[in-house]
């Protein structure tokens, strides 16, 4: 070995990056799929047992603009709010992605029972 590869970081390979940060990728916690988590677990299972419950109200191809749709929306942003102060944020979809500010330990995105895509953050 080169003087060069001595001083060389120990680094994982990008291929075995890749596979290990896809195997982390989507983990099944408190029946949910959950694919990014920063909230501790009892705020976890809160909101995913909560938004389960709220959305199972809702047919699979209900649209976002259904009322009953907006009115489990509306009710898990309001049980987050009473039940760990505010200011909590939902969103709730079928697949996206997004960029948000957020307290720290207070976000979570993953997807529940009926397939829906659920983000709740704390601002």
């Amino acid at each position: 070995t080169s003087a060069t590869e001595k001083n060389r970081p120990n680094r994982p390979s990008k291929d075995n990056h890749s596979t290990m940060s896809k195997t982390k990728e989507i983990q099944l916690i408190f029946g949910a799929e959950v694919k990014s988590v920063d909230m501790p677990d009892d705020i976890l299972k809160d909101a995913i047992e909560f938004s389960s419950a709220a959305l199972k109200e809702c047919s699979t191809d209900a649209e976002p603009c259904d009322p009953i749709f907006k009115a489990a929306i509306r009710s898990i942003k309001e049980h987050m709010d009473e039940t760990w102060k505010p200011n909590w944020q939902v969103i709730v979809g079928r697949n996206f992605g997004s960029l948000v500010n957020h307290e720290a330990k207070r976000f979570a995105y993953f997807y529940v029972n009926c397939g829906r895509a659920v983000m709740v953050y704390k601002t």
